[in-house]
């Protein structure tokens, strides 16, 4: 999929494309690190790994540094599982950023602790 871009885009195009993919992982980052918990920042963190994953043998392979293998690039290639698995990783980043600014809901209440009214 990257080198049929690039092959119709050219390398501005090319390059555009990995700025926003650079975008992405930027903000995928930026969400992780200021979760409310351990599970926010593991699970923002793994999905920016996935990706960078994805985006780093897909293009690898396209220029000749990696060997051929059958991975997608994330959001561009036609394939329905891994589209879906990308977009609702994505919806549950949103989830976390939109509901990690409520108080956690782990911590205890100081109505909760015994002793203390």
């Amino acid at each position: 999929m990257f080198a049929a871009f690039a092959e119709e885009w050219g390398f501005v195009g090319g390059s555009v494309l990995l700025g926003l993919y650079g975008v992405v992982m930027w903000r995928i980052l930026r969400i992780a690190t200021k979760g409310a918990g351990n599970f926010e920042m593991l699970f923002g963190m793994g999905l920016a790994i996935l990706f960078m994953v994805h985006i780093i043998v897909h293009v690898g392979t396209n220029i000749g540094l990696l060997p051929v293998t059958g991975t997608t690039i994330p959001f561009m290639s036609y394939g329905g599982s891994h589209l879906l698995t990308e977009f609702m990783g994505l919806g549950v980043l949103m989830g976390q950023r939109t509901y990690g600014r409520v108080a956690h809901r782990d911590e205890p209440k100081e109505s909760e602790i015994p002793g203390i009214q």
